[in-house]
């Protein structure tokens, strides 16, 4: 199988990991959730209002026309009063239409970030003096994670709050996702979570406490639970890089395999 073959199908499998980890948002807001799959669209909705992360839509069939996905998610996110954000790849030109489509339809682009692939396990990284690396295992640990999350993730513009609001149920301590975290005795200072669908793993919600950057803590989380993948038996990796940490996932050893651009429609 040539390498663009192969490389198509780790980047379907990518696509499919992003789209299964915004299920999980929804999942995680209890009752205030929802997830629908219609026409070949999937929409979800979360206990945050905010468009961006919280509530959005995937065109899962390449088929659907378009514009069709775009009057979807409209009618649906409308009749909730909300905004909403739209995910596309690069990969092949498959999402191109639903690119053109939305700047059309006065969707803004909010993100154009790699999607990135790592093929091999890394080596580990040294630990800081004084700093536990481990398993998240107990609630409370999981509602440190999320705490320290929501704080972190204002730096890149998600507004205090939607993190949280997005956790009304624990984290699952479940072999389908794993958090990994950096503590100094009981304070957890960065984490990161390994999430497992569609036969490989995806990281994602890497963060670190404002206090207790530029230490290393989140490349040292990152090869932790990129580690945690591959030693389940993922055969790769996957993540959407920030601007913050674009620099070290490729330092690390990922690859950028597509373009990954979020349309948001606000309200």
């Amino acid at each position: 199988m040539g390498a663009a073959l192969i490389d198509g199908d780790v980047a379907a499998r990518c696509h499919a990991n992003c789209i299964e980890y915004a299920r999980e948002g929804a999942r995680r807001s209890g009752p205030a959730g929802e997830i629908v799959e219609r026409d070949g669209v999937l929409l979800f909705a979360s206990a945050s209002d905010f468009p961006v992360f919280a509530n959005g839509a995937f065109r899962l069939d390449p088929a659907v026309p378009a514009e069709r996905v775009i009057d979807i998610a409209d009618a649906w996110f409308g009749e909730r009063g909300r905004g909403w954000s739209l995910g596309t790849t690069s990969w092949d030109g498959t999402d191109q239409d639903l690119a053109d489509a939305a700047a059309a339809r006065g969707l803004m682009v909010v993100a154009d970030t790699p999607g990135m692939v790592c093929d091999e396990r890394l080596p580990d990284a040294p630990v800081p003096d004084g700093v536990e690396v481990r398993v998240l295992a107990t609630p409370e640990e999981s509602e440190a994670f999320v705490a320290m999350a929501d704080q972190a993730y204002t730096s890149l513009g998600l507004p205090a709050g939607v993190i949280s609001a997005m956790s009304a149920t624990p984290m699952r301590l479940a072999v389908h996702e794993v958090t990994g975290g950096a503590f100094d005795g009981d304070d957890l200072l960065s984490g990161a979570q390994v999430f497992f669908s569609h036969g490989i793993a995806g990281v994602y919600c890497v963060g670190t406490a404002e206090a207790a950057r530029g230490r290393g803590l989140a490349e040292l989380v990152t090869r932790t639970v990129t580690n945690l993948g591959f030693d389940a038996g993922a055969p790769y990796v996957t993540l959407q890089a920030s601007p913050m940490g674009e620099s070290i996932y490729r330092r690390m050893g990922y690859r950028e395999l597509y373009r990954y651009a979020t349309h948001a429609r606000f309200i």
